[in-house]
């Protein structure tokens, strides 16, 4: 990636994987929800489906970490 010397390049991304990782947390709070209401038999792909948000967050925090300049020791 070329555009990682750009120092807005780093600001940009890091709002936009804010914002993805919002819209994931929302989207597992409806699930949550549903989930609630259906019959234990037909919760196996809702579990799947918030197992695999839970893994797409962390990889977000990963890369919101890198992306992250390191603190300066005072």
């Amino acid at each position: 990636m070329h555009f990682a010397n750009d120092p807005g390049f780093g600001q940009g991304t890091s709002r936009h994987l804010e914002h993805a990782c919002a819209s994931l947390q929302n989207a597992a709070v409806e699930l949550e929800a549903v989930l609630a209401t259906l019959p234990g038999d037909e919760q196996a792909d809702l579990h799947e489906a918030i197992g695999s948000i839970m893994e797409t967050l962390q990889l977000i925090a990963s890369a919101h970490y890198r992306l992250e300049p390191p603190i300066a020791a005072d």
